[in-house]
């Protein structure tokens, strides 16, 4: 088939049809970040005020479901985004914002949190740009985090790094996964 001979409106539809599964292809994460994984504090920024975390990460469908749960003491709280990974974005509640570092900052109420995805490194690689507002004595400020997860080679660590505008030092959390 020569291209050169196609009408200019089928042209530019197998245009659009090579474009969205170049799009769709590179938007699924990799299977080995699904599963269960357990905080490394040795290896981690410090989780204060909390002293264990777990991630627990499933793909159904266009769906990945990422949900956390921290621990200290008899205190317990689980937290979960849910990102559909076939839009450009998701909007998630924001009811408890967990990752103060004792700024003084905290989500206002009925708070939520734009989710957009991006998957690199033959999906080993998923980068969440995450944007919410916080209250503060000051008032309401909009907040961005760079969130990326990324597996190590053999598929048995997973680093999560957050890089925010509130704070200029990523933090780095590192998870072992779970033989559960």
């Amino acid at each position: 088939m020569n291209l050169l001979r196609l009408p200019a409106r089928p042209l530019a539809l197998l245009a659009l049809l090579a474009l969205t599964s170049t799009l769709f292809a590179a938007t699924a994460p990799s299977p080995a970040l699904t599963g269960t994984w357990t905080f490394d504090a040795d290896r981690s920024t410090d989780l204060s005020p909390w002293r264990t975390a777990t991630l627990e990460i499933t793909l159904d469908g266009s769906d990945l479901v990422i949900a956390r749960t921290l621990k200290s003491g008899r205190r317990t709280f689980t937290d979960s985004l849910t990102i559909d990974l076939s839009a450009p974005s998701t909007t998630n509640p924001l009811e408890w914002w967990v990752d103060n570092r004792h700024l003084g900052a905290y989500a206002p109420h009925e708070g939520t949190q734009v989710v957009s995805p991006s998957v690199y490194d033959d999906g080993r690689v998923l980068r969440l740009n995450i944007d919410y507002n916080l209250e503060t004595q000051q008032g309401s400020r909009p907040v961005n985090t760079l969130r990326q997860f990324q597996i190590s080679p053999d598929g048995q660590v997973l680093t999560v790094t957050d890089l925010r505008t509130t704070r200029p030092r990523p933090v780095v959390h590192v998870f072992q996964r779970s033989s559960e």
